[in-house]
């Protein structure tokens, strides 16, 4: 390490024995415990509400700012951003301090969002995302670091499983929120991001007052040499332009294109200068290259990497999915995404009890992933004539799986390294979740549009109307008349329905991998640590001693 730094709980004894700078452990009794969690629940609802109420009303944004080829930026711009950041918010943090970090991380996110409620064209709309995305990153990597660095790996589960369901009642409730303030009239979608506004202060006065972290003290000018600056350029680089040719594939230009082909060649190649950097040219890496050693991080990753991918595919496309073959308003296709989360919220809740009591997340992860692949390929089935009980019931299949791989997995990855590296693993988790997601969408927008494309050809429409027919299928049905967009529509339920029914089948398919992954990469290891007791019997004692100094002062 490049330096060493008095670490101290906040309010602490300044004679505290040193650590190295990255040991934020601090147990703390289970009353603080529920003070913490709850700020650190408002942090996860902050940052996934942003995302899922701007995931059902693209549309209306794209057509209100006249500029409907442009949406996917809206998203994509966040995306990129706040992937492109996460990478950097496991050690930031250990080095500056959860804290301090995450209030530097609400700050970025509260002016981005005002920014962002305040855009006139979509140029601007995408920009301030951009600059969103890059507080927005580390919120929930953030809140999952502090509740480890607090509470005993195997008492993680119930905790972090609850914080599952948070992040299952915001894809809930998002999107029925987001389309139905972007329905309200034609400037209403600043709503979605004024929202951000009094949730962002009120979760900085939780942060502000309810958490009391462990704090790094010591010289800046060591801290700053911890900091791989050379490191960070590199991965900031070569994750954006990989994202960006990621983004553009299928979308604005093709696959085969010199501009996909020449972002995703220089950023492959800035990624694999990043990993030689890491391995063998600093003392001081981002991610170190040990952490990989053990199977469970590597099995972690791959599986995660494929959560990321189908969790996006079904909060963007599953809404889409409904609108487009059933016919569903905005708010309706947004609805039936409750079951899934409902569900989600569940199986969050109870896999990480099941982690507490029983001091096992194998069997929760490999229980997960087999019912997700079953629920994603009995939505590959649905067609316009499906009954409401089948949508409902394999909504609750996919909420079920995704409920048992999300948390357990976090579970899984930080019992696999040492303490030193839980910040770096949990976000490089994260990181690698997010980069699958961005993949998925990729990949989706792409097979869907590739079908619908050759289907309207019995259109014969131009290229400007084909453009638009694509990129907003229902503001072009609109400036139809009645007999022209019930033709329109015969052609395109049908495409969009096979589209749709490969997607599914590819996130089936995706879930099934993982379950193979799982079970060859993802091995039961103990949950309790030799220094738990101590660091428990120490948080009593300081507990104590807190209290014998105010009353003293009485």
């Amino acid at each position: 390490m490049a330096g060493v730094l008095q670490n101290q709980p906040e309010g602490g004894d300044k004679n505290d024995a040193q650590v190295t700078f990255n040991e934020q452990t601090n147990y703390v009794p289970k009353r603080t415990i529920i003070t913490i969690f709850l700020a650190c629940s408002s942090v996860d609802l902050l940052a996934l509400m942003d995302q899922t109420t701007l995931a059902a009303s693209l549309s209306i944004i794209g057509n209100a700012l006249g500029a409907s080829d442009q949406t996917s930026w809206i998203s994509g711009g966040y995306f990129v951003t706040s992937t492109c950041f996460q990478l950097l918010y496991g050690k930031l943090s250990d080095i500056w301090s959860r804290k301090l970090v995450l209030f530097v991380g609400l700050a970025i996110f509260f002016f981005g969002s005002l920014a962002a409620s305040l855009a006139q064209t979509a140029t601007q709309l995408i920009v301030f995302r951009a600059f969103t995305g890059v507080g927005g990153g580390g919120l929930m990597t953030v809140a999952q670091m502090i509740v480890s660095d607090v509470v005993p790996l195997r008492e993680r589960g119930k905790y972090q499983g609850i914080l599952g369901a948070v992040v299952a009642i915001a894809n809930g409730i998002g999107p029925v929120i987001g389309g139905a303030l972007a329905s309200i009239s034609e400037d209403s979608w600043r709503w979605i991001f004024r929202l951000n506004l009094p949730l962002t202060a009120l979760t900085t006065l939780a942060v502000l007052f309810f958490m009391p972290l462990r704090k790094v003290t010591g010289d800046w000018k060591v801290k700053l040499k911890a900091i791989d600056f050379f490191g960070a350029l590199l991965a900031l680089g070569g994750t954006s332009v990989l994202l960006l040719g990621l983004t553009w594939g299928g979308g604005e230009y093709e696959w085969n294109s010199a501009h996909v082909i020449a972002t995703l060649v220089v950023g492959v190649a800035m990624s694999i200068a990043f990993v030689a950097w890491q391995w063998k040219g600093t003392s001081t890496p981002l991610v170190p290259m040990h952490i990989f050693k053990g199977r469970i991080v590597n099995g972690a990753c791959l599986t995660m990497f494929i959560n990321g991918w189908n969790f996006l595919v079904q909060v963007y496309y599953i809404p889409t999915f409904y609108q487009l073959v059933f016919g569903y308003s905005t708010v309706k296709a947004a609805a039936m995404l409750l079951p899934i989360t409902l569900m989600q919220t569940v199986s969050s809740t109870g896999s990480g009890l099941i982690v507490h009591w029983v001091g096992r997340y194998r069997e929760c992860i490999l229980f997960g992933w087999i019912i997700w692949a079953v629920g994603l390929g009995l939505f590959s089935t649905l067609d316009k004539h499906s009954g409401l009980g089948k949508q409902i019931g394999y909504g609750i299949l996919t909420g079920v799986g995704v409920g048992n791989t999300l948390q357990p997995s976090l579970i899984a990855v930080q019992a696999g390294v040492e303490r030193r590296d839980m910040a770096v693993v949990t976000s490089f988790r994260n990181f690698v979740r997010n980069l699958g997601g961005t993949l998925g969408l990729a990949i989706a927008g792409t097979v869907i549009n590739n079908i619908v494309s050759s289907s309207i050809s019995v259109l014969n429409l131009d290229e400007t109307e084909s453009r638009s027919l694509l990129s907003s299928p229902q503001n072009y049905l609109s400036k139809l008349s009645a007999e022209e967009a019930e033709h329109v529509r015969d052609v395109l339920t049908p495409a969009y329905q096979r589209g749709f029914r490969i997607i599914f089948i590819i996130g089936a398919s995706l879930a099934a991998l993982a379950f193979f992954l799982a079970i060859w990469l993802m091995p039961q290891v103990a949950l309790n640590r030799a220094d738990d007791q101590a660091l428990k019997e120490e948080a009593k004692k300081r507990v104590n001693g807190d209290l014998e100094k105010r009353e003293e002062k009485a």
